[in-house]
């Protein structure tokens, strides 16, 4: 091991240790680094945590302000801390960097999230309360989607009130389009045959690393079934962390080796424009809505 990954793996270590140990969770590996384009569409219905954070605070601040203007009390709620694996690839992606300095981060999840206790808890028995919030039935919006899939929200609730105002009221469809779209080409990518062969390559690298893997994301399930059964042993869960940073270098070096990152753009792109034909000006739609609401969240 060099001096480099054996640092890093003596600080994501200890990092767990503390966190496994401590009465009060202590603190997880440092973050992970930025995993590696691309992702569908430009990546237009991702959001990095620094917006997902921006943009949560603002819309609970809406949905508050909605609330109160309809006599109720809402408390606005913190979003959940310490998750790792928010920013993972859809194609299973890894970047050396992100092995290097957290794994998959699966292990640091596991022992750095933080769900927050729900502040409205006294009010959701609350019947009223509740269809204010969520909305009626008797004010259901369906909207078709591509692939003959549908969505649905309720028009009159506060949290679509909140999402109307910050992202603008063609955001529920622009948005859940390109969610649909995006799942679509992902899994068109995962079945080009570019990607199988990339994938095969990627396997016998593994194979002769001394770690058995068919497909990609294989490595991450055993992580996270040796992770159940160590529960809440620090010196079980200090195993997997050795366990995930091996598994996890291995894997982001093989995936260079295999040229995964260049397969996955090619694939993409050519699935982007066969699924994506006849969208470009949604896609320009949702881009705007988008910038406009991070621009709204940043000026609270």
């Amino acid at each position: 091991m060099s001096s480099r990954r054996r640092t890093a793996a003596v600080a994501l270590l200890l990092g767990l240790g503390a966190a496994g140990c401590s009465t009060s969770g202590g603190t997880a590996a440092p973050g992970p680094a930025p995993r590696p384009a691309p992702r569908p569409f430009q990546g237009v219905t991702h959001y990095p945590e620094p917006e997902l954070v921006a943009l949560h605070a603002a819309e609970e601040e809406l949905v508050a302000a909605c609330m109160k203007r309809r006599g109720f009390t809402y408390r606005p709620q913190p979003l959940a801390t310490g998750n790792h694996l928010s920013d993972i690839s859809p194609y299973g992606l890894l970047g050396v960097a992100q092995a290097v300095n957290d794994g998959y981060g699966i292990t640091s999840t596991a022992l750095s999230m933080r769900q927050p206790a729900d502040v409205n808890a006294a009010e959701s028995a609350n019947a009223r309360w509740k269809e204010a919030l969520l909305g009626t039935p008797a004010h259901r919006v369906n909207l078709a989607m591509p692939m003959k899939r549908e969505f649905f929200y309720q028009s009159d609730s506060c949290v679509s009130d909140a999402k109307s105002r910050l992202f603008g009221p063609d955001y529920y469809r622009l948005y859940n389009t390109f969610q649909v779209l995006g799942d679509a080409v992902v899994d068109r990518v995962r079945a080009d045959r570019r990607y199988l062969a990339a994938q095969d390559s990627w396997s016998a690298c593994m194979k002769k690393g001394g770690a058995e893997a068919k497909a990609f994301g294989d490595p991450q399930a055993r992580i996270d079934g040796d992770l159940r059964k160590a529960g809440r042993d620090p010196a079980a869960v200090h195993a997997v962390a050795g366990v995930e940073l091996k598994l996890s270098r291995a894997d982001a070096d093989c995936q260079a080796g295999a040229g995964l990152t260049a397969v996955v753009t090619a694939a993409q792109k050519d699935a982007e424009k066969r699924l994506g034909a006849g969208y470009d000006d949604e896609l320009a739609a949702l881009r705007d809505l988008r910038k406009q609401a991070l621009a709204r969240a940043n000026r609270r």
